[in-house]
């Protein structure tokens, strides 16, 4: 709201008195991934000498196109809901990008494992491997490629440390993930 209605101190205290009556409505709009958007080695160096990212990001028509249908739709659902005023605050928020899953190093950063092409015992397991987040939240993806990619260290084991390549090209999939002996047994409590 601080950005939205340039409401501060007393003035976002009164906006925010009305807080309960509020609702709110998103949309979820795909920003491509463009090649020019981009995580970079900048020639600038931190503290201990090492190059500190550099990221280049700028939205494009199509990007713009999106967020402003998507704001012109939402307002007028808002309005002919009864709504007496809509604000509006631009927002991104699941950052994903900058560590592309492939199995080309020129393309990539990762295999399909999380597994960087340079450096063979850093993974990675984050949102960082999505190029884009489609139009819904990635979190579950985003865990699913981490549990993939500890069901892969579980199974190659020494493998993964000693540089040797792979010995499976699929990990066995954990179907049931309770600890040992737990599965099926006490009741479950519900509030």
């Amino acid at each position: 709201m601080m950005v939205a209605k340039g409401a501060w101190g007393w003035g976002m205290r009164r906006v925010m008195m009305d807080y309960n009556h509020w609702a709110a409505l998103g949309v979820l709009g795909e920003i491509l991934p463009w090649e020019d958007n981009r995580v970079e080695l900048a020639d600038d160096t931190d503290r201990y000498g090492l190059r500190v990212a550099k990221i280049t990001f700028r939205l494009h028509d199509n990007d713009k196109k999106i967020a402003r249908f998507g704001t012109d739709k939402t307002t007028e659902v808002l309005y002919a809901a009864g709504a007496e005023e809509v604000v509006h605050e631009a927002r991104y928020a699941h950052l994903v990008g900058g560590a592309r899953i492939g199995s080309d190093p020129r393309t990539s950063v990762t295999d399909s494992f999380g597994r960087t092409h340079d450096i063979r015992n850093l993974f990675i397991c984050d949102g960082s491997l999505l190029p884009t987040q489609g139009s819904a939240n990635p979190g579950l993806t985003i865990q699913a490629l981490a549990a993939r990619t500890a069901d892969y260290l579980i199974s190659e084991g020494d493998n993964v440390l000693a540089g040797r390549p792979a010995s499976v090209s699929r990990p066995p999939v954990r179907r049931n993930l309770s600890p040992r002996g737990t599965s099926g047994r006490g009741i479950p409590r519900i509030k």
